[in-house]
């Protein structure tokens, strides 16, 4: 660090300094060496051109650095011990010796010389013309010894006269640490001044401080940007009178604190807070801050649209979900309700029921709305690449990965919800894993020793009934009780036939709403005829066949037009319940083709699935549902 403290001195005092303190101490000084006529100068220059923040001078120089500027000045301190032990140097030389100082008499000189029994003078100076003349005459009238400043030192050396100077060792040492002490906390200061200067010129939020008087103290950049008004019209105002509706002086006197609350200013819209500094129950000011509602709206989406070009936000809320049935609204409350926690979340229901959209819409009524939402269906990708996707993997980790590696699903997470849909279908050497992701709220990537701490809220959808999961063996008993702190069950559409005629309504009508407009008597009898109906495939099953009902209500035959009952038969009549016994048979049928193909080809996947004419993820997933390895 630059030398900043400087020492104004003469050439003894610089001798004595050289032999007095270490290099690393010296290495802090600038000493300045100086005329008597120069030291005004030089010093303004240093102090001015903020070269210096403190320093170190005798008497004669300090008495004139404190007049010309206020910067922080160490004295070099004349001691008692420093007087006698001078005057003991001297004593036994005999002859007559005088003490030579500035402006001012050295106090209890006379207790010294009753001390001691020797005969000491004490002469004073006002410039260095009268010094020169004083030691002069000093010198005709054949005095001994002198004892002074390095000035007077100095001065009696060119003169021929014997010198002592006044400051000891100890004197000087003491005077130079002071010196370092306060130089330190100086730029301790200087350090957290520019600290707290960039936090508050470069905040994205506008901060306004007063004192005790309601007066602005504190106005920074962002400030000045929203408010609109100057700096220089706003510092050492009164609050009130000059920002609109900043109520500084209602929260002085209240002592309360506000925050969050809505302010116009200048036709702007902010968001303000405003806390009052509170000193031993006293107020003794307020501290505001505020943000434009633009900029918080625009930082905003500029986050959702980052989020969404990632995949990792939740599209519905549960005003997306139809239906004005009790068992539905019940199933809502109930979502609204586990909204509100963070506990891990199982939903279950039969496929279509819309256990995805409920989990949308308990992530975007949670606190962790502004968070990111992750998706994975855990029945999609094989076992080796689920673990990647879910905990990530470091660079080199396999064959085929990323050179950079990559981070997990958990981890994009962070601060948000992950959706693991279809968990029934997760490997239970996968499960393992994630019990710990659960219990501990960490992962470890694949290829690596690191432990990443993660805080994700974890919510599972499935259609199958995972406690018989769990008694089967094919799910962990310990992970089941992990996820299922709270569960949801979504009831099927054959459970409120009534809502059948709401989802129906509003998914032409948002899909298709010329053809609404158009039919719209025709298509009110066939919701209602719907109703009627059990779509075991619940509500996507409902929209299929309301998407065959939109191509076919235009066609119209040689005589006449399709009734309703008619368009309905055209649209569902693909639609029949299998026999259980039926179904059965089908799944041997398949899966005896599945072995046939396999054993045709050595177990080998690629060719097996080419002659069955399906892809190999999906002949993996049929081999993982008949329980194959």
């Amino acid at each position: 660090m630059k030398s900043r403290i400087a020492i104004m001195s003469y050439d003894k005092l610089t001798k004595a300094i050289k032999s007095t303190i270490n290099k690393e101490e010296l290495g802090k000084l600038i000493i300045i060496q100086s005329s008597f006529e120069e030291t005004k100068e030089i010093a303004t220059r240093l102090w001015n051109n903020g070269e210096v923040d403190v320093f170190v001078s005798g008497s004669s120089n300090l008495q004139i650095i404190r007049e010309i500027i206020s910067a922080p000045i160490v004295p070099i301190q004349i001691s008692g011990f420093d007087i006698m032990n001078n005057l003991l140097k001297v004593k036994t030389n005999g002859g007559k010796i005088v003490i030579v100082s500035y402006k001012e008499q050295i106090t209890n000189i006379n207790i010294y010389k009753s001390v001691l029994n020797i005969d000491v003078e004490e002469i004073c100076y006002n410039n260095f013309s009268e010094l020169k003349i004083l030691l002069k005459k000093l010198k005709e009238k054949k005095i001994s010894t002198v004892i002074g400043s390095s000035l007077v030192c100095d001065l009696c050396d060119e003169l021929g006269m014997d010198s002592i100077l006044i400051y000891s060792s100890n004197s000087i040492k003491n005077a130079i640490i002071q010196a370092i002490q306060i130089q330190q906390a100086i730029q301790l200061e200087k350090y957290k001044s520019k600290q707290f200067n960039t936090i508050l010129n470069y905040t994205y939020s506008g901060i306004v401080a007063t004192d005790r008087n309601n007066i602005i103290l504190i106005y920074n950049p962002m400030a000045e940007k929203i408010v609109g008004i100057p700096k220089e019209k706003i510092i050492g105002q009164n609050a009130d009178h000059v920002i609109e509706n900043i109520r500084l002086a209602q929260v002085l006197a209240s002592g309360r604190q506000e925050i969050d609350r809505l302010q116009n200013v200048n036709n702007r819209i902010i968001l303000t807070s405003r806390v009052p500094i509170m000193v031993e129950g006293h107020g003794e000011g307020v501290v505001a801050t505020f943000q434009d509602i633009k900029s918080i709206q625009k930082a905003e989406h500029k986050i959702r649209r980052e989020l969404y070009s990632k995949g990792l936000i939740s599209k519905y809320s549960f005003n997306d979900i139809k239906g004005n049935s009790k068992t539905i609204k019940n199933c809502i409350k109930i979502a609204g309700e586990y909204a509100d926690s963070d506990f891990t979340i199982l939903i279950t229901g039969e496929s279509g029921t819309g256990k995805e959209l409920f989990a949308h819409s308990i992530h975007n009524r949670s606190e962790r709305r502004n968070g990111a939402f992750v998706v994975i269906n855990c029945a999609a990708l094989p076992e080796s690449l689920l673990e990647s996707e879910l905990f990530g993997y470091e660079r080199g980790t396999f064959t085929g990965a990323r050179k950079e590696g990559k981070v997990g699903l958990f981890e994009l997470a962070h601060n948000g919800t992950i959706l693991l849909d279809e968990i029934a279908e997760i490997p239970l050497s996968t499960q393992a894993r994630l019990l710990r992701v659960v219990q501990e709220k960490e992962v470890m990537r694949l290829g690596s020793d690191r432990i990443i701490k993660v805080d994700v809220r974890i919510i599972s959808t499935t259609n199958k009934n995972l406690w018989q999961e769990v008694v089967e063996g094919r799910f962990r008993e310990d992970l089941y009780y992990r996820l299922n702190v709270l569960e949801l069950e979504i009831p099927s559409l054959r459970q409120r036939r009534k809502d059948i005629l709401d989802i129906s309504r509003d998914f032409i009508v948002n899909n298709f709403p010329n053809l609404y407009n158009a039919y719209q008597e025709k298509w009110g009898k066939i919701f209602k005829l719907l109703q009627s109906f059990d779509f075991y495939g619940n509500v996507r099953e409902l929209q299929n066949v309301l998407k065959r009902l939109a191509i076919l209500i235009k066609k119209r035959p040689e005589k006449g037009t399709f009734s309703e009952e008619e368009l309905i038969n055209l649209a569902y009549k693909e639609k029949k319940l299998i026999r259980y016994s039926e179904m059965v048979k089908r799944k041997n049928n398949e899966l005896n083709r599945i072995l046939e193909a396999l054993n045709e080809y050595n177990w080998d996947k690629k060719k097996a699935s080419e002659k069955l004419g399906i892809s190999r993820v999906t002949l993996w997933r049929k081999l993982k549902i008949y329980g194959i390895e």
